[in-house]
């Protein structure tokens, strides 16, 4: 089985960087649009600046589940490990459930975001807020399972004399 949630999470993974590739581009291109705009014919569409900010609020959230499968957040590995490697190991783990509490908060006040306000109208443009609160559940649900895929990895770890990387960050 955890084979092939690797192989699903992978996909999942690939197509998020794409998706986020994508957006910033879509930013790079409405920005240098506004500006051509702005300076050359004294226009600016009234939406060139809610699209970068919305996909700019995509970008962090996914950005920040991908965070965790790569343990790039913050962290304070010169403290950590200083511990003995068992103190370690048990540390990921509840590291783990601490960051696993947030994204579970994400997912369920992220569903209530959508539940409440997502039939409003954005600023400018012709769609709902549906849209921008979307990111919030997704973002949680993939850190839900980033986190399961880690702590699988490290409870069947649990013990052994040898770690992963000793370099590894710690998510804090």
């Amino acid at each position: 089985m955890s084979n092939a949630l690797d192989r699903v999470l992978e996909r999942i993974t690939a197509v998020v960087k794409w998706v986020m590739i994508i957006m910033t581009c879509v930013i790079f291109f409405i920005t240098t649009f506004t500006v051509f705009t702005r300076y050359l014919i004294n226009y600016v569409p009234s939406w060139s600046e809610e699209i970068p900010r919305y996909l700019l609020v995509w970008i962090t959230y996914l950005g920040a589940a991908l965070a965790i499968k790569y343990k790039e957040h913050i962290s304070l590995d010169v403290f950590f490990n200083l511990l003995p490697l068992k103190a370690r190991q048990v540390g990921h783990l509840f590291l783990n459930g601490l960051i696993a509490i947030v994204a579970v908060i994400m997912v369920v006040y992220g569903i209530g975001l959508v539940n409440h306000f997502g039939d409003d109208k954005m600023e400018s443009i012709p769609l709902t807020n549906f849209w921008l609160y979307l990111v919030m559940p997704i973002s949680g649900t993939l850190m839900l399972l980033y986190l399961a895929q880690d702590t699988w990895k490290r409870i069947r770890g649990l013990g052994k004399a040898e770690e992963a990387s000793s370099s590894e960050m710690v998510p804090i």
